[in-house]
């Protein structure tokens, strides 16, 4: 498995690995915020309450014989000092720190600059954290009184989960929304995969700019700019191939034709092995000059394709059977049809041409004594054009590969220069149709192609 850093850029990760960190790092800005907050509010309501026993403590200091004295019976210190969280606890000092009333061991208060002007501190009392409020008497006495953190620390923690749900809530709900943002954001780099997948090899048709974000419009410039050089160079490519087969056939024919007339004189064995020879190479050259013409014809680009028309497969391949028939009897071979009615939309030409490459590449690699059958018919809504032989076959791992040009299986006898299936190929994706390659039970081959129906019943014949 490739590493992280391995794989392929996506603007979706890079955008989602800029927006989440930045929401992830805005919701625990607000839970610190929401606890500084919390705490200080705690802090504040707190401090006010532990106000009031050290206020009242100090308005019960009476000065005696012996100094001040704490005027408070023990219940209502003890009912002053109760809370049923917290511990309380006081401490009283005169003006040279001595002891008045409270615990001793109580931190002391930092010193007081004005009577009656409390100070809040925190200390440390027996372990405990404790928040003192200290105030300062008229006679220069100091009343402490401490408390321990529970309530405040509850209401922290209050505070803070009555917060932070919905800055959770909000944090999940904003990490969903920059997801789907980010989706419908690239949702027409989305469409445009689709679009282009869609397309044959040969639709080098500009793709529509108009609805397209200005953020991508100037990548499908660029990419119809491309098109166009394409197009440009595939048809410079065409001309030359067409115009250079249509140039070759006149004398490939002439060529062709005068070694037929030599071969019917009377010539010495040697001289007349030698034009036979001659004439198998004309006639393969001019074979081979017929089939990459009409390969140009049929790569032609989908804005550029001849006008369709619906197509009787059955009238189709009975005028190609019956043209076939003389050339399968010199053969010794048995040429056979089963033919129904099934009507596509295509171009009749190309068509015919397809169907004559089948037919001729059955008759070549069907030894005599073999047969050959072309069927046609509809079957569940689509049309099927068939041509099955019995011949030696093509191996299974060879099915796709045959339909590459100039590809032969070695060994394989024949003339054949490998364009009669890439013919075939081309005519099908011209016409949206599929090839099935099948290999039958005496060793032979079926091709079958897969089209869909028009304008007529769906039959129930069967393409055995």
């Amino acid at each position: 498995m490739p590493e992280e850093s391995e794989r392929a850029p996506s603007i979706r990760r890079r955008l989602l690995a800029f927006l989440v960190p930045a929401l992830l790092l805005l919701v625990g800005c607000a839970v610190v915020l929401s606890y500084v907050l919390a705490e200080r509010a705690a802090t504040t309501a707190y401090d006010r309450s532990l106000l009031d026993p050290a206020l009242d403590m100090a308005e019960n200091v009476r000065l005696g014989a012996n100094g001040p004295q704490l005027d408070m019976l023990a219940q209502e210190q003890e009912a002053l000092l109760y809370d049923h969280e917290d511990t309380l606890v006081f401490q009283i000092r005169d003006s040279a720190g001595k002891l008045i009333a409270g615990v001793p061991d109580l931190p002391l208060a930092p010193p007081l600059q004005a009577e009656q002007r409390p100070l809040f501190f925190d200390a440390v009392y027996k372990g405990k954290p404790l928040r003192v409020a200290a105030i300062r008497g008229a006679s220069g006495f100091t009343v402490q009184v401490g408390e321990t953190l529970n309530k405040r620390h509850r209401l922290v923690r209050e505070t803070l989960a009555a917060e932070f749900l919905p800055t959770v809530l909000i944090a999940l709900a904003s990490v969903a929304l920059a997801w789907t943002v980010v989706a419908h954001g690239i949702a027409p780099l989305g469409r445009l995969r689709s679009q282009l997948l869609a397309r044959s090899p040969h639709d080098l048709r500009p793709l529509d700019e108009r609805n397209a974000p200005v953020e991508i419009a100037p990548a499908i410039e660029a990419f119809n700019h491309l098109l166009c050089q394409l197009r440009d160079s595939n048809a410079v490519q065409q001309r030359f191939l067409a115009n250079a087969s249509h140039q070759l056939r006149t004398p490939l024919a002439a060529l062709q034709m005068h070694l037929e007339l030599l071969l019917r004189r009377e010539l010495p064995g040697d001289v007349h092995h030698e034009i036979e020879a001659m004439h198998i190479a004309t006639t393969r050259a001019t074979r081979l000059a017929n089939q990459l013409l009409l390969l140009a014809k049929a790569e032609v680009s989908a804005e550029q394709a001849r006008p369709k028309s619906v197509v009787n497969l059955r009238t189709l391949a009975d005028v190609a059977v019956q043209e076939w028939v003389p050339r399968a009897i010199a053969r010794e071979i048995d040429l056979g049809f089963e033919l129904a009615d099934a009507s596509i939309v295509g171009d009749p030409v190309l068509l015919a041409e397809s169907l004559n490459n089948l037919i001729d590449n059955a008759l070549r690699y069907t030894p005599p004594g073999g047969s050959a059958t072309v069927r046609c018919g509809t079957r569940l809504r689509e049309a099927f054009l068939t041509v099955e032989d019995s011949g030696s076959g093509i191996p299974e791992w060879a099915h796709q590969r045959v339909f590459e040009r100039f590809f032969r299986i070695q060994g394989t006898p024949g003339e054949g220069a490998g364009l009669g299936l890439a013919i075939v190929r081309e005519v099908a994706d011209q016409h949206a149709a599929r090839i099935v390659m099948e290999s039958t039970a005496g060793s032979g081959t079926r091709i079958v192609l897969v089209f869909s129906a028009v304008g007529v019943e769906a039959s129930r014949s069967s393409d055995a």
